[in-house]
């Protein structure tokens, strides 16, 4: 039988030492790592090669000190139980020890990162397009001055597309993992859409932007329904996109928000300006157009048509561009419309204003007409007849009967 080693209460200790000594400078490294890489991240805005340089190699000086520092413990360790460990090999197997040594350092670098939280760091990086405004956020540290905001507008005025590879770079989550941490963003990267937006908000299903019957039903004065139609374009500039994102936020990513891979998420989407104008913008513009109706008269409606799209325009202007949006136009997209029955006694008032004004002259040039020739139609150019149509002319003729020259 073979000689048993001695209980090694020494080297325990020691080894207790080295791994408390290990964790320590672990989770200053990571700290450290944490707080630097967010910070490195930003240069990659730069319009520099410096910039993206200077993260990458912050990026990998940071991964090798771990592996480093964890390789060195391995090999602590190793010296340590040496006797132990050749002993053990020689009793299992040639081979053992090797095999042995290899499973924690397989089980630190194996799987896939999945981008967001796992025990591998892989490159995770995402293309910022020419439409596109880009945050990036360290998750910890002084975030308020070391935020990047990616200058899009400088690089489209220089004559440069202005889209990038960012890579978000990555650091292990002290205290996340039984054996080894979890890699989590150092920052997060907010991405905000400028893609330019119209709409044109009518009843009809043969035209505007949708099938839907998106007018505006208000009420004027006196309580008679009128329905617009509106016209509306909208933008968000690159100079705006921060307050643009500050008013309207990003979007939640989507799975279950108390999953770490969904906690650790790396990239955010601010909400679209088609979803905020088809809410926010379309509510407030509807409340401005019924508002500026609602105080006129059913005459002045009409009237005032002109006046009332202008202060539509001024107030709306000011409410988006408060909130980082650009009003690029607004304006009617169609006729107002009322109930019909109101409709029809406009039409008739209207009949009743402009051409019984007229309908004396209409008989008097009838009559000094009728020895001329005549081939059954009425001239349409009839001086102060200008505004009744032919077949209204033709209508009202047909009241005197057919003239004796037109017998003949």
């Amino acid at each position: 039988m073979d000689k048993q080693l001695p209980f090694p209460a020494a080297k325990l200790l020691l080894t207790i030492v080295l791994i408390s000594l290990w964790g320590w400078f672990s989770f200053s490294l990571n700290t450290a790592a944490t707080l630097e890489t967010g910070k490195l991240a930003v240069s990659q805005f730069d319009n520099t090669d410096g910039g993206f340089i200077d993260t990458v190699a912050g990026f990998r000086l940071f991964s090798w000190l771990g592996a480093a520092l964890t390789l060195a413990l391995l090999v602590a360790l190793g010296i340590i139980w040496q006797s132990h460990l050749r002993r053990l090999n020689e009793g299992a197997g040639k081979g053992t020890i090797v095999k042995f040594t290899l499973i924690p350092v397989l089980l630190l670098w194996s799987g896939h990162a999945f981008a967001y939280y796992d025990k591998s760091d892989f490159t995770e990086a995402y293309f910022i397009l020419p439409n596109q405004s880009a945050f990036y956020i360290p998750d910890v540290g002084d975030n308020k001055d070391s935020q990047g905001k990616f200058g899009s507008a400088e690089y489209l005025n220089n004559n440069k597309v202005a889209a990038k590879r960012f890579n978000i770079p990555h650091q292990k989550l002290s205290g996340s993992g039984a054996w080894s941490d979890f890699y989590v963003p150092a920052g997060r990267l907010i991405i905000v859409d400028r893609t330019p937006y119209n709409r044109e908000w009518v009843a009809a299903k043969d035209r505007g932007t949708s099938t839907k019957n998106e007018s505006f039903p208000c009420q004027s004065a006196e309580g008679i329904n009128v329905t617009v139609e509106i016209a509306v374009a909208a933008s968000v500039t690159e100079e705006n996109a921060a307050k643009y994102l500050y008013y309207f936020g990003v979007k939640p990513p989507v799975g279950d928000l108390s999953r770490p891979e969904v906690i650790f998420s790396s990239v955010y989407f601010g909400r679209s300006l088609a979803e905020t104008m088809d809410s926010v913008g379309r509510g407030k513009v509807q409340s401005i157009v019924c508002q500026q109706i609602s105080t006129r008269g059913l005459d002045k409606v009409n009237q005032e048509a002109g006046v009332i799209i202008k202060a539509v325009e001024t107030e709306a202007g000011a409410f988006f561009g408060s909130r980082g949006i650009t009003l690029d136009y607004i304006g009617w997209a169609g006729t107002f419309t009322f109930d019909r029955d109101i409709q029809n006694a406009i039409n008739d008032r209207y009949t009743a204003e402009k051409i019984a004004p007229v309908l004396a002259t209409l008989q008097t040039k009838a009559l000094l007409d009728a020895t001329a020739k005549w081939d059954g139609r009425l001239p349409t150019t009839v001086s102060g007849l200008w505004l009744v149509p032919s077949d209204l002319l033709g209508s009202f003729m047909n009241w005197f009967g057919t003239p004796a020259a037109a017998k003949k």
